[in-house]
């Protein structure tokens, strides 16, 4: 599987480490020989190889000089747009920052390979709040594969938990603890300590961006509310403005314990709920009773409750946060691509 990879930040990083040290398990339990053709980025160059770059080459030499291309395994390339147009690869790997208010250009990189026949694997929730439906009916049409597990719940198996486990059932519902770092900016209020301090807390353990204000305000799980809608549940896409949005920062210590006293928990909720012919999102704080799941979603785990017409209400929950968690859903989907791949021949 010759891939290329877009984005080098501390995710791209991940992904690469993590498929050099399952490179065995990877050709012996899956029989996938993986090699990273090109690697691109921003503002530090990109690199290609056709016979396969040296990760650790990379590694050091980008830790050394902050550049991909200067003297690395492989040959300086062009451009990101002739790399994704040009060059022969069996996996794109997407996992550039995310840009809500201007995804247009990963976008039109996962467009033109799909388009080109090509698998796509993303961790940028940008080209999905913009066009989950239009780029999953265009892999469907050109006959091959579009996976984004990594973009909502990190390391928690969401949607592949819904496309293999909840096989023919209609998800009515689905609400969940999806931003990491609001959950653990409330369970450190919950134990005494001030928004601002908790906050801080959040920021030095790198759970939380210097600027957190898109988590906190709780954009970030409305974006995941809007994905969740048009990927599980056929909605189109929506504007951020029309979606009911309520964040944390109003939230009072005083609060948080009257809902651990009455035995339940107060936890910023997605909500996405399927009614008649709309979708409707919304997130906001709630305090849940001690029977629902979510109310145990503690810290930095994140999880979500499933209503479905066959099974009922379905949980599932894990850890959320961090470069290897986001990682591991990347490989997680590169596994399946590839079984999905050889199933064809």
């Amino acid at each position: 599987m010759r891939i290329l990879l877009l984005g080098f930040g501390n995710v791209g990083r991940a992904f690469c480490e993590l498929v050099q040290n399952k490179k065995e398990v990877l050709r012996s339990s899956y029989g996938i020989d993986c090699r990273f053709t090109g690697i691109a980025t921003r503002s530090r160059g990109c690199v290609s190889d056709p016979g396969g770059i040296r990760i650790q080459d990379l590694l050091e030499k980008d830790s050394s000089t902050g550049r991909l291309d200067s003297g690395a395994s492989g040959i300086s390339a062009l451009s990101v747009d002739d790399m994704v147009s040009g060059m022969e690869y069996d996996l794109l790997v997407v996992c550039t920052s995310t840009t809500i208010r201007s995804p247009e250009i990963p976008t039109a990189y996962i467009r033109s390979a799909l388009d080109r026949g090509i698998a796509v694997v993303t961790s940028n929730k940008g080209p999905l709040f913009l066009a989950c439906r239009e780029l999953v009916d265009l892999a469907k049409r050109r006959r091959t594969h579009f996976l984004f597990e990594a973009a909502v719940l990190g390391g928690t198996p969401f949607f592949s938990f819904a496309r293999h486990c909840l096989t023919s059932s209609k998800i009515l519902s689905c609400e969940g603890v999806m931003n990491t770092t609001s959950n653990y900016i409330l369970d450190l209020m919950l134990s005494g300590s001030s928004f601002d301090d908790a906050l801080l807390d959040a920021t030095r353990r790198g759970f939380a961006e210097a600027d957190p204000t898109f988590d906190i305000e709780g954009w970030d799980s409305a974006v995941k509310g809007s994905i969740i809608a048009q990927a599980l549940m056929g909605a189109p896409p929506v504007s951020l403005e029309s979606i009911d949005v309520q964040g944390i920062t109003q939230i009072s210590v005083g609060l948080l314990q009257e809902a651990a006293r009455s035995g339940g928990a107060l936890r910023l909720i997605t909500r996405v709920e399927a009614n008649c012919d709309a979708v409707s999102v919304s997130v906001r704080p709630e305090v849940l009773p001690a029977a629902n799941p979510l109310s145990r979603v503690h810290g930095t785990t994140n999880g979500a409750l499933f209503l479905t017409d066959t099974l009922g209400e379905i949980f599932v929950a894990g850890g959320g946060v961090g470069p290897r968690h986001t990682a591991y859903s990347m490989l997680r989907d590169l596994i399946e691509v590839a079984e999905l791949i050889h199933a064809k021949k």
